[in-house]
């Protein structure tokens, strides 16, 4: 063996404890190593897991959270939905019985309403039936007693005097004139204001005397309906187009000596005799009557002249 070599084999021999040491304190060193790397990965490795874990757990716990609160909005809404159904039906019966009861009160208020309209109705067709008679028995009464006025007159301007009297109770205006000649002239008149006190004042011919010319034209009764001429009225007064005149002449012997006017037309216009009235055929019987009681007492008279011209020289 060389030198060279044993050299060799003498530094191989003195460094392979140190190389031995060297390595085992190297592998001690990479081991060390290791583990550190090891126990460094491991902790990033468990720090990022529980990171995942608690991201995780945090993820889980909002859905949680989200479908917790998605459940109780759908619970509250299906238990709304359930309330409000409820009070739906509830109102619903409610208002049908309110409704009902409404009916039933409205039928009972009815059924009261038309008995009492009926019993009101049966008592005032009562009480007008009643009034009727009562107004027509004073109307019988008035007139009964007009005419016993008439009766007991004793001279030609009594029974006048009677007639202008009953007349005036008949009707809201009446007048009673008398023919002397061609010439109509006032006697009495009652409803006509202020013309009341100076009856003698009317003086017309019978041609302007309208409807009181025409009842002595015709020796009838006349109204202002039943010519053009009489639709004018007495004559010495205007007559509202929708009231009606009437003119009833008084006939002694056939001769018309007088004749009554009367009409509906009051100064106030709110005369308070029923309507329809009898008014135009009570002043028809009153100067009937008037008539043959005049024609009684000329044929008391034993002046034949005084007969013809009844009128004419009384009541001046």
């Amino acid at each position: 063996m060389s030198f060279k070599e044993r050299f060799k084999a003498t530094v191989d021999e003195a460094l392979a404890p140190l190389i031995r040491r060297l390595a085992q304190e190297a592998v001690a060193e990479r081991a060390e190593g290791i583990r550190a790397a090891k126990v460094t990965i491991f902790e990033e490795a468990e720090q990022a897991t529980q990171a995942r874990v608690a991201d995780a757990e945090a993820r889980v716990q909002a859905t949680v959270e989200e479908q917790v609160a998605a459940r109780r909005a759908e619970d509250r809404e299906a238990v709304s939905r359930d309330i409000r159904k409820r009070l739906e039906v509830e109102i619903d019966q409610k208002m049908r019985d309110a409704l009902e009861a409404a009916e039933n009160r409205m039928r009972i208020a009815l059924a009261d309403a038309k008995a009492t309209a009926a019993s009101e109705l049966k008592a005032a067709v009562a009480a007008a039936r009643v009034k009727e008679s009562e107004s027509e028995m004073a109307g019988v009464s008035r007139l009964l007693e007009s005419v016993r006025g008439l009766d007991v007159a004793t001279s030609l301007t009594e029974v006048l005097d009677a007639l202008a009297l009953a007349a005036a109770r008949e009707a809201p205006r009446a007048a009673v004139v008398v023919l002397r000649g061609e010439r109509i002239q006032g006697w009495r008149m009652s409803g006509f204001g202020p013309r009341d006190a100076r009856p003698k004042s009317i003086d017309l011919s019978l041609s302007e005397s309208g409807v009181i010319g025409l009842a002595i034209a015709a020796v009838r009764t006349a109204t202002t309906r039943d010519s053009q001429s009489a639709a004018m009225g007495p004559g010495f007064e205007t007559l509202p187009p929708d009231r009606m005149g009437l003119a009833v002449p008084v006939i002694v012997g056939g001769r018309v000596v007088g004749v009554v006017y009367a009409d509906a037309v009051s100064i106030d216009d709110q005369h308070n005799r029923p309507v329809p009235s009898s008014w135009p055929e009570s002043i028809e019987v009153l100067a009937r009557h008037a008539g043959r009681c005049l024609e009684a007492l000329t044929k008391q008279k034993t002046a034949p002249q005084r007969i013809q011209t009844p009128i004419g020289t009384q009541g001046e």
